[in-house]
C-alpha cells in the first residue's frame, strides 16, 4: 500500500486517507501536492502587474512623434485629472491638421503638445489663429456667393417688410413691423429691436419679424438671441431654406457645430439643388476636420455645375493629406 507523510505530523499514512489518523489534519492528495506550472505561479503577479499599468495609464499622456528632453522617441506627462481620454497623444497627426480642426478633435493633445512646447500656444496665437480661421471662412463665402451671382449685400437690404406701406397710426402687427425696419436702416437700433417685439406679441406666427429682429441682434452681436429667433422662424415656416442657412452660419459661429450641420442637412433635405446649403456644410465639416464629408459636398456642388473657391479646395486638399 502507498504511502504519504503528514504534512503536519510528519508520520506515514495510506496515500487514500484523507485524514491523519494520529493528528486528524486533512491530507493533501498527489495532485495537490505537484508543482504548479509557471503560468500557475505567475497569473496573480501579472493581473497585479496589468492594473497597475491600466490605472496608471489614467495619470498621463504618452507624447509620441517627438524627441523628449531625454533624447527619447516619445515624452510623458501627467495628466490634470484621472481619465483615458487621449492617453495617446500622435503629435506629427496634431501638428498636420488645421489648429482649428485639431482643436476640436484632440482638445487635450493640443494642450499637452503646447504645454511642453511642441506646438505654440498661449492667448495671442489662439486669438491669432481664430481670427485667420474666421478670415478665410468669410473670403471663401464672398467668392462663393460672387459665383453665384449674389455679392454680399448690407445686412439692413435684407430687412423683410410688405409692399404694403401701413399709415403711421396703424398698430397691427405688419404695422410694427414696418416701422422697426425703418428704424433699422436709420440705426436705431434698440427702437427697432422694440417695433418688431410689439409685431411678434400681436402675431406670434409673424416670420418676418422673427427674421428682422435676428438681423438686428446679429449686427449688434448678441447670436445667442439671433440663433432663437431664425429657430422660431423655420419652426413657424418649416420650408425655408434660408432661414436654416441663416441659423447653421450663427450656430458655427459659437461653436455648435453638431447643431448647424444637422440645420445645414435639413435645408438639402428640403432643396436637394440648394448648392449654398451644401457649401456651408463643407466648411463647418472642414472646420471640424472631417475632410470626406467636406469633399463630399464639394462634389455635390460641382455636380450641380457650380464652381467652388479654388482657395478652399486646397486647403481641403492640403489638410486631408495629414
Amino acid at each position: 500500500m502507498a504511502l504519504t507523510e503528514c504534512s503536519k505530523c510528519r508520520r506515514q499514512i495510506p496515500d487514500a486517507a484523507e485524514k491523519c489518523p494520529s493528528c486528524g489534519a486533512h491530507a493533501k492528495s498527489r495532485h495537490d501536492t505537484r508543482p504548479n506550472k509557471w503560468y500557475e505561479r505567475t497569473s496573480v503577479t501579472l493581473c497585479v502587474a496589468a492594473g497597475l499599468v491600466v490605472v496608471g495609464l489614467g495619470f498621463i499622456h504618452v507624447v509620441i512623434g517627438v524627441t523628449s528632453s531625454y533624447e527619447l522617441p516619445f515624452d510623458i506627462l501627467l495628466k490634470d485629472s484621472f481619465g483615458y481620454r487621449e492617453t495617446l497623444v500622435n503629435a506629427g497627426r496634431i501638428q498636420g491638421l488645421p489648429y482649428a480642426a485639431a482643436l476640436h478633435k484632440y482638445p487635450l493633445g493640443v494642450r499637452v503638445l503646447q504645454k511642453r512646447g511642441y506646438m505654440p500656444g498661449g492667448l495671442g496665437f489662439e486669438a491669432k489663429m481664430a481670427t485667420d480661421q474666421r478670415e478665410d471662412m468669410q473670403r471663401w463665402q464672398a467668392q462663393f456667393e460672387e459665383t453665384l451671382g449674389q455679392p454680399q449685400s448690407r445686412w439692413q437690404d435684407q430687412l423683410r417688410q410688405g409692399e404694403q406701406v401701413p399709415s403711421q397710426e396703424a398698430q397691427d402687427a405688419h404695422a410694427c413691423n414696418h416701422r422697426g425696419v425703418a428704424l433699422a436702416r436709420q440705426g436705431e437700433y434698440q427702437a427697432a429691436l422694440a417695433e418688431f417685439t410689439r409685431a411678434i406679441r400681436r402675431d406670434p406666427t409673424y416670420a418676418d419679424a422673427f427674421y428682422n429682429r435676428a438681423l438686428v441682434c446679429l449686427a449688434i452681436g448678441n447670436l445667442g438671441a439671433a440663433v432663437s429667433d431664425f429657430g422660431n422662424v423655420v419652426e413657424i415656416r418649416p420650408d425655408f431654406v434660408e432661414g436654416y442657412i441663416r441659423r447653421a452660419r450663427l450656430l458655427t459661429a459659437i461653436g455648435e457645430h453638431e447643431q448647424a450641420v444637422s440645420n445645414l442637412t435639413k435645408a438639402v433635405e428640403i432643396d436637394p439643388r440648394c448648392v449654398n446649403a451644401y457649401f456651408q456644410r463643407s466648411l463647418v465639416h472642414y472646420t471640424n476636420g472631417e475632410y470626406n464629408k467636406a469633399w463630399n459636398d464639394v462634389r455635390e456642388i460641382q455636380d450641380l455645375g457650380t464652381q467652388v473657391p479654388s482657395g478652399f479646395i486646397e486647403a481641403i486638399r492640403a489638410a486631408s493629406a495629414h
